[in-house]
């Protein structure tokens, strides 16, 4: 068997990057849908009308991105001939998306503060429950793993 992108790697970054962030992420999704979900029928349990297409629309195609982006990533991880410099572009990418990921959720819980407070809602941690402090303390891990992996604390990137 040749030699991967992703065997450039330490052990651990490698197996985090192989296995554990992309079986997390997809688990989190289908969670967080299936939560959603349930929620809307519980609490809509009278009504028999249901739940309008357009509701879920959003978080299809935010469950259809990143499986595709996990499916790329992991295409960039086995690819061959190993390429360092791909591999730290991705990493740096991945670590983008942790940044995005925060603005993505302040920013849909500064819209949807039933009382219009704004961005101050976004930084009330008194209303979070314990699926926004998931969500936005999930990516602090992720983060600090990418930053130490680019900056050698878990052994030096080869290549």
């Amino acid at each position: 068997m040749s030699a991967t992108t992703a065997s450039l790697l330490p052990t651990f970054p490698r197996i985090f990057f192989l296995y554990l962030e992309p079986v997390a992420i997809q688990a989190a999704s289908i969670f967080a849908l299936s939560s959603a979900q349930q929620s809307k029928s519980e609490s809509g349990a009278a009504a028999t009308t249901a739940l309008a297409i357009p509701a879920l629309n959003a978080p299809s195609v935010a469950m259809q991105f990143l499986l595709t982006t996990l499916l790329y990533g992991l295409v960039v991880l086995q690819s061959s001939p190993p390429n360092r410099r791909q591999l730290q572009l991705h990493i740096a990418v991945l670590a983008l998306a942790d940044l995005t990921h925060w603005g993505g959720l302040f920013w849909t819980i500064a819209r949807s503060d039933p009382r219009g407070r704004g961005w101050a809602a976004a930084l009330d941690t008194s209303g979070w429950g314990p699926e926004v402090w998931n969500l936005a303390s999930y990516p602090i891990t992720t983060l600090a793993i990418k930053i130490a992996t680019l900056a050698g604390w878990f052994g030096e990137i080869r290549g």
